[in-house]
């Protein structure tokens, strides 16, 4: 399977993870690809620039979208989605753009308390993010990308200026976006700025679900995309990213995970499900809740969840946040995981995510089959309206696909 691994460990931008695309120096994504894009999309008003350099002594390309006789246009989402429905592109970059973009408007609108279709899109709309995301679906397109894995980014620290004025770092809109993620944080020393921007981080949230490496890859070609600025603190300015492969060992890997348990015997049923809906948000590998008796025979429900180490601060900091709890309990299991991968189908003109699970040696004789691919709601629920299909049909078409591809 071809596999991208994106290393945010300097930070990432749309131009950042362009450069490092087309530092892959791959026959198939080339800078001439872009710029035909970009004429495409902007006809006479686009020039690229791609230059090496260094940032901190390291190696890197660096991508300027310039926009010709124009000033960064304010657009709404619904400006950008009629100009890609009316140029020529594929299915798949045309769904994974607006799922990008759509991404950004929903953040924005969260974090300044408006419709969605009431967002200006100062730098969403601006030239070089449109290419931004629109060349980045092409470049996964043409290097024939079937999964994506990525590590933590870092967000930076301190304060960043922009159209809405000056905003701490990360920026509203990038917190939004990666709320439930892990992320890193550099030292407060070493604190320079924005390094991941909301176009990198909606990318990011739209080609994964969470932020791991695989636990096998062989990596066949890598590129490196350069910031544009040079940080004179913490890690240089830079994107890594790997293309190549991954492989399947037969065996499901044993990995350490935590077990939350809270008592909840003074809140509403519907207060317990949005507190569980919160957890999920703040990072669980799973959560539940399950019914029981307290003192004096009090009906009450147990919320649950697994997690990471990691990501235990967060967890306890969302109940104490969302629950009248005084404490939570844990517990240290060990949890077989099957080794997965997440692939790509068209369902009616819309990309839907599927995760196929792969299965361990010992049950190597039993039949393959849909009990192992998990479609990802979302993109089903998205598929079904664009379509007017039912979630059922939507989901039948998802698996048949994926088959029909195996």
């Amino acid at each position: 399977m071809t596999v991208l691994l994106i290393e945010p460990f300097g930070g990432i931008a749309g131009d950042m993870l362009l450069a490092a695309l087309l530092d892959l120096q791959d026959p198939r994504f080339k800078l001439q690809d872009l710029e035909e894009l970009a004429e495409v999309l902007l006809p006479g008003r686009v020039r690229l620039e791609l230059e090496s350099t260094r940032r901190r002594g390291l190696r890197g390309l660096h991508l300027t979208v310039h926009g010709e006789g124009e000033r960064p246009p304010t657009r709404h989402l619904s400006d950008l989605v009629s100009l890609l429905e009316a140029v020529t592109l594929s299915e798949r970059v045309r769904a994974e753009s607006v799922a990008v973009l759509t991404r950004l408007a929903e953040a924005e609108a969260h974090v300044h308390g408006i419709p969605v279709d009431q967002v200006h899109f100062h730098e969403v709309g601006a030239i070089d993010t449109l290419i931004d995301v629109v060349g980045a679906s092409l470049a996964l397109e043409r290097l024939e990308v079937e999964s994506v894995f990525s590590s933590p980014p870092l967000v930076g620290g301190g304060t960043v200026t922009c159209a809405h004025g000056v905003l701490p770092v990360p920026a509203p809109a990038v917190s939004e976006l990666l709320r439930g993620r892990e992320v890193r944080r550099p030292a407060p020393e070493e604190a320079d700025g924005e390094r991941t921007t909301p176009t990198g981080a909606a990318l990011l949230c739209q080609w994964t679900d969470r932020f791991e490496l695989p636990m096998r890859f062989t990596n066949e070609s890598t590129g490196v995309g350069a910031g544009t600025r040079d940080s004179e603190r913490g890690v240089a300015n830079l994107l890594r990213v790997e293309l190549g492969s991954t492989s399947v060992s037969g065996e499901p890997q044993r990995r350490e995970a935590w077990c939350m348990e809270v008592n909840l015997d003074d809140m509403s049923p519907e207060e317990v499900g949005h507190a569980l809906q919160q957890v999920r948000e703040a990072g669980a590998l799973e959560a539940w809740s399950v019914a029981a008796q307290m003192k004096k025979d009090r009906p009450a429900a147990v919320l649950c969840a697994l997690a990471r180490a990691e990501q235990r601060v967060a967890l306890e900091a969302s109940v104490f946040r969302w629950t009248s709890s005084l404490g939570v309990r844990w517990t240290r299991l060990e949890r077989s995981e099957c080794e997965r991968e997440q692939r790509r189908v068209d369902v009616a003109g819309s990309s839907v995510r599927v995760t196929l699970r792969h299965r361990p040696e010992y049950l190597a004789g039993e039949p393959f089959g849909e009990a192992d691919l998990f479609p990802e709601h979302d993109d089903l629920v998205q598929a079904a309206q664009a379509a007017g299909l039912t979630l059922r049909e939507a989901r039948a078409r998802a698996i048949e696909a994926l088959l029909q591809a195996l």
